[in-house]
């Protein structure tokens, strides 16, 4: 059936040449975000669970393991097992592993149904009943996907860096 709708399929071929609709390995296009955020939530989330496991079993243990050394080193054991307990939380709480997991993870979806959105208003643009229509279409599409892509990725950056604390370096010094 040869396509009714000429002007759609040509604003949708010259979309298909830009950066922002290339494949996943082409940095700046909404599937290499996607991926961006997809490979990066997991290992977020892997390193907050690690790190409470390890609070968490350090904290609980530290008296049991403590009486399992003889008595003259129990305070060096107890002092490094304390140390340990101390990194581990400074970690967490630096790379603040928890936020980045919710934040990636968030992002990844939000971009994921902007796309599909989009999909939808592409088949929504060819199904239109004049060429003018789907173009219409196609541009409020468009610009509704790229608002979508942009705040997303601003959000997430945003989030983050409010989330960065940056050490006080003059603690006695009043504002």
């Amino acid at each position: 059936m040869p396509n009714s709708l000429p002007k759609v399929e040509a604003f949708l071929t010259a979309l298909k040449e830009q950066q922002f609709f290339k494949d996943e390995n082409t940095q700046g296009s909404v599937l290499w975000y996607i991926g961006f955020y997809q490979t990066r939530a997991p290992n977020r989330r892997k390193l907050f669970r690690a790190a409470g496991f390890v609070l968490l079993f350090l904290s609980i243990s530290l008296p049991f393991i403590t009486q399992l050394f003889p008595g003259e080193l129990q305070p060096q054991v107890a002092s490094g097992i304390a140390w340990l307990i101390a990194l581990v939380a400074a970690a967490n709480s630096f790379f603040n592993w928890q936020k980045a997991w919710q934040l990636y993870t968030q992002t990844q979806l939000t971009l994921q149904f902007a796309l599909s959105e989009w999909e939808l208003s592409t088949a929504q643009a060819k199904a239109a009943a004049s060429d003018e229509e789907g173009v219409a279409l196609l541009q409020a599409a468009l610009q509704k996907l790229t608002k979508s892509v942009s705040e997303a990725v601003a959000n997430e950056t945003a989030q983050y860096f409010e989330g960065v604390k940056v050490p006080d370096v003059n603690p006695g010094k009043k504002g």
